[in-house]
């Protein structure tokens, strides 16, 4: 039971009205990762893509996949843009 709730249910970590909050969701696509950070959820500012290191890419490709079951290769504002929903 615990390796279906690994394989399924990702988290992530959102600043809502001054207090830390885990958002827990249902994974598009099982993996072994559980905790993802999105970049979104804190500051609310749009990220240009072309001043995004590699790892906060790497963060929106696995949050976009994974939380919205959408794959990426994050090239284009709208990438961005796409992978900020909720």
């Amino acid at each position: 039971m615990a390796v279906l709730a690994i394989l399924n249910i990702g988290y992530y970590q959102a600043l809502e009205d001054g207090d830390i909050e885990t958002v827990l969701f249902i994974k598009k696509h099982p993996s072994l990762q559980i905790k993802f950070y999105n970049i979104h959820a804190n500051d609310g500012d749009i990220r240009p893509v072309e001043r995004l290191s590699g790892e906060e890419r790497m963060w929106i490709i696995d949050y976009c996949r994974h939380r919205l079951g959408i794959d990426t290769e994050l090239k284009t504002q709208d990438d961005v843009e796409m992978c900020r929903r909720k």
